[in-house]
């Protein structure tokens, strides 16, 4: 079943929602003994800087309730200089995902793959030529939402922007 949503640019009027579903996602790792985001980040900070630099989205419900957030980067992220391995598009412009969540009580809803779906969209309608995503090599939901859209492993990325730690990284080229 396809969930509709629509996808906007993240307000400050949005904050209160994405960081519920944030601590969310922090205490359903957290059940799975899956390291990610057991620290601070991602924070109220971080959705502030995405919303005034303009990258922050939203997946929103017909009633406006928001049930999903994503950072979306077109700039080279620092992040990804360095790779174990070897990107697709090497070189080239690229979007990349961060902070992606979508609300626990949607998890199996069809939102997620929604949300996804439409940000790849419009990438694609950007006309960048691919979307890279990183996610601990332990988040296996992620791993899977990956494979569901044909993200190809790349290699592993650390993240040199907060705790060095390793991300498995993905990348999906889009046909020419």
């Amino acid at each position: 079943m396809t969930k509709t949503i629509q996808v906007r640019k993240a307000a400050a009027a949005d904050e209160a929602a994405v960081l519920r579903m944030w601590q969310a996602a922090r205490e359903r790792l957290a059940a799975e003994k899956i390291p990610q985001w057991q620290g601070e980040y991602p924070a109220a900070a971080d959705f502030q800087a995405d919303v005034q630099a303009g990258i922050g989205r939203v997946a929103v419900m017909a009633d406006g309730t928001v049930v999903g957030y994503a950072a979306v980067i077109t700039t080279p992220d620092p992040n990804y200089a360095k790779i174990d391995g070897a990107w697709l598009t090497a070189g080239q412009p690229y979007l990349a995902i961060h902070r992606f969540v979508v609300d626990g009580t949607h998890l199996h809803a069809g939102f997620g793959r929604a949300f996804m779906s439409a940000l790849l969209t419009a990438a694609q309608v950007a006309g960048l030529p691919s979307v890279r995503v990183d996610t601990h090599a332990q988040n296996l939901p992620m791993h899977r939402l990956l494979a569901d859209f044909a993200f190809q492993h790349t290699g592993t990325v650390w993240m040199v922007d907060s705790d060095g730690t390793p991300r498995d990284a993905y990348e999906l080229l889009f046909a020419e």
